[in-house]
């Protein structure tokens, strides 16, 4: 009998294993159209903010491309640094600089004082050169530069902030306007913050001429930034930075602490702080952390300010960090000098975006699914998912929104092992009933010979 019952409880295991309903695919957060330009067998696509925003991991892991049958193709993932060569670095040449007489600001030519030589460059004549005090204005030579990529003027006292606008020339005769900017140099706690660099976006000119907006300022030395260029270099311009603005940061529980999240997988290369007072330098220290369980990790220190001058407000640049995908942050100010004052503190968080590549393999139209937690990365290297084919590679837009498909009912399959089924169960009953039965009846009888 004992065998009886193991043998049908082997025979019956199978049956009651088997199930007749398949388990559905979890549904995507967010799904989006895929415009695509002409006919390729590979697209290119920048990855926009909203992305990023709907990934669950910050790895982008979560991320499929969809055919029309919904069936995922490959595709590559990478940092646009990995495919955008950078350009050689500049060059600093030391500039020659004169004043210009409060009188002689619009004059044509030469300023009192300054000859030019064969050549061009601008000299110091014999005669007595105007002082540098009591002027509104400095004329820079430039020298013979292919591309001026920026001017340094360097101050010389500790505190200075002033704005100033910027022409150029070829013959002292006819100027343009360039720019203008606003120089800063101050002395906090021990460390100095300054913003002495001009940008002028390669100028090709020979003289540059200052005019100052504020007080002309006491300059230590002046340098030219020479920007070479590489002809041999593909041209393959960098995608623009993307900003998540408008991130309100909220007080911690110590004075000097805020605290915010990015709610997002965005690869947080740049913070810009929006300081709640005009006329506020203080040095903030900022930390990051993936979650609430995680400690805390320290980035970077700087000093921010906002100030207000005769020619306008002035605020420190973004802060950089090396590229963190974080969604909890932390800034801590130093409270010596009294901290940020009072009213709300916003951030805005900039990030390079990423290059999404995939093959066009079925029919269209093609989507791209992001926001599903149970998801793993399938992202392959770009080399070898295009292996060597370039000529084939088209541009691809991520467009509107769509409406995401809910899951799909779970199918069930007709039962044709019931009946068997059913047998089987019934003959396991008969068999614990007699099992039932021969152990009463050894019971009595043992109990009579007892007796």
């Amino acid at each position: 009998m004992r065998r009886f019952c193991a043998l049908l409880g082997l025979c019956l295991l199978p049956s009651l294993a088997a199930t007749s309903a398949a388990q559905s695919a979890e549904p995507f957060a967010k799904e989006f159209a895929l415009d695509l330009e002409g006919q390729a067998a590979y697209y290119a696509v920048i990855l926009p903010q909203e992305v990023y925003g709907a990934s669950l991991r910050n790895d982008l892991g979560d991320l499929r491309i969809l055919n029309g049958a919904r069936e995922p193709v490959p595709y590559s993932l990478e940092a646009p640094s990995a495919s955008v060569q950078p350009p050689p670095p500049p060059v600093l040449r030391s500039a020659k600089w004169f004043p210009v007489p409060n009188s002689e600001t619009e004059t044509q030519g030469a300023p009192l004082g300054v000859t030019i030589a064969p050549d061009g460059s601008l000299r110091a004549a014999t005669t007595t050169v105007p002082q540098r005090s009591g002027r509104d204005a400095d004329l820079v030579d430039v020298g013979h530069l292919s591309a001026v990529g920026a001017l340094f003027v360097h101050l010389g006292k500790d505190n200075y902030q002033g704005g100033v606008s910027v022409d150029s020339s070829d013959d002292l005769r006819s100027w343009q306007r360039v720019t203008d900017a606003q120089l800063l140099k101050i002395t906090y706690g021990g460390d100095t913050l300054t913003q002495e660099r001009i940008e002028l976006g390669n100028l090709r000119a020979r003289y540059l001429r200052l005019r100052w907006l504020d007080a002309a300022p006491d300059i230590a030395s002046m340098d030219v930034e020479e920007q070479t260029v590489n002809t041999s270099a593909p041209k393959s311009p960098a995608p623009p930075m993307q900003w998540r603005e408008g991130i309100s940061a909220r007080p911690g529980n110590t004075p000097g602490e805020y605290l915010f999240e990015t709610d997002g997988a965005y690869p947080v290369g740049l913070l810009r702080l929006s300081l709640p007072q005009s006329n506020t330098v203080a040095r903030v220290t900022i930390s990051s952390r993936a979650d609430t369980q995680a400690p805390w990790r320290t980035l970077t220190s700087s000093i921010v300010y906002r100030l207000q001058g005769k020619a306008g407000e002035q605020e420190s640049s973004p802060l950089e960090i090396a590229a963190n995908t974080a969604r909890e942050w932390r800034i801590t100010v130093d409270m010596r000098g009294g901290g940020l004052g009072a009213g709300p503190l916003t951030v805005a968080a900039g990030w390079h975006p990423a290059l999404l590549t995939f093959v066009a393999r079925g029919a269209p139209p093609f989507a791209l699914a992001v926001g599903n937690a149970s998801l793993m990365s399938t992202a392959v290297s770009r080399s070898e998912l295009m292996i060597g084919a370039t000529s084939n590679l088209a541009t691809a837009r991520v467009g509107a929104a769509l409406s995401v498909p809910p899951p799909e009912p779970p199918v069930v399959t007709k039962d044709t092992d019931a009946k068997r089924r059913y047998i089987l169960w019934g003959a396991l009953l008969l068999a614990v009933g007699a099992l039932g039965t021969m152990a009463w009846r050894l019971s009595r009888t043992t109990a009579s010979g007892d007796a």
